[in-house]
Order: C-alpha cells, then structure tokens, then sequence
C-alpha cells in the first residue's frame, strides 16, 4: 500500500463567499459539484479535480458534527500547517493578474532549480504557494 497523490484540503472559511471568490477569481479554480453535506460550502476544481473544499459554521452543529469534533471550527490561523502550493504556467500573465487585482504577494527565485514563486494569504490567513517550472 502507498501513498498515490494528495487528494484536497480544507478550508474552515470566515467568510465563505469571499474565500470562494479569492480560490476561483485569483487563483482561477473553478466552483463544481459538492454533495449536499448538512453545513455550507464548496467544493473547488482544478480539471475536474476537487482539490480544494471550503466549509463554514452556520451555528446548526452539522459541521462540528461531520467532523467529530466538539470544539467549533477556528477563527482564523493555520495551526502547524504553514502553507499549500499548486503547481502553475505563465508567471508574466499570472502577476499581471494579481497587479490587476492589487493582490499583494512576494516573488522568490529558487537558486539552482529553474524555479520561480509567488506567495500570497487566501481570506482565512492561509499562505498559497504559486510555483512556475521554467
């Protein structure tokens, strides 16, 4: 038995709308079919892959509930989970973009690997890792 692929992650969204406008007008996923789960959320795409599920509390309990936790979802932070990086083409036109949108990120060179990357935090303080293979 071995480890394939990472499937999705998580997002516990303070605001859910404005998470799912950050993941798909700045990131360019695409919002696809979620089951109809008790508590609100989305589940977002990358060629007909879920890889990014959204989740809020509605105050019901369904989410804490699903999850078999008592606690409720966290307000903000990351815990030990520092970032998630996907891997992108065209670093010209996705700066662009997020100038366009007055997005603020950093650009990094990795030295000796033909690696550039743009950091960036999603709504809920998560730092996106965006990596151009030259």
């Amino acid at each position: 038995m071995a480890v394939q692929s990472l499937d999705h992650y998580l997002v516990f969204a303070g605001d859910l709308e404005a998470t799912k406008e950050f993941y798909v007008d700045t990131i360019g996923l695409e919002v696809g079919f979620r089951p109809p789960f008790e508590f609100p959320g989305y589940w977002l795409y990358i060629d007909g892959k879920a890889v990014v599920h959204l989740a809020a509390d509605d105050g019901s309990g369904n989410f804490e509930k699903y999850l078999d936790k008592p606690e409720k979802a966290p307000d903000g932070g990351t815990g030990a989970l520092d970032h998630i990086a996907f891997r992108c083409g065209d670093i010209d036109d996705f700066r662009a973009r997020l100038d366009g949108m007055d997005v603020q990120y950093k650009h990094r060179v990795v030295p000796d690997f033909d690696l550039q990357q743009l950091f960036l935090d999603d709504p809920d303080g998560l730092m996106i890792e965006l990596n151009f293979f030259d």
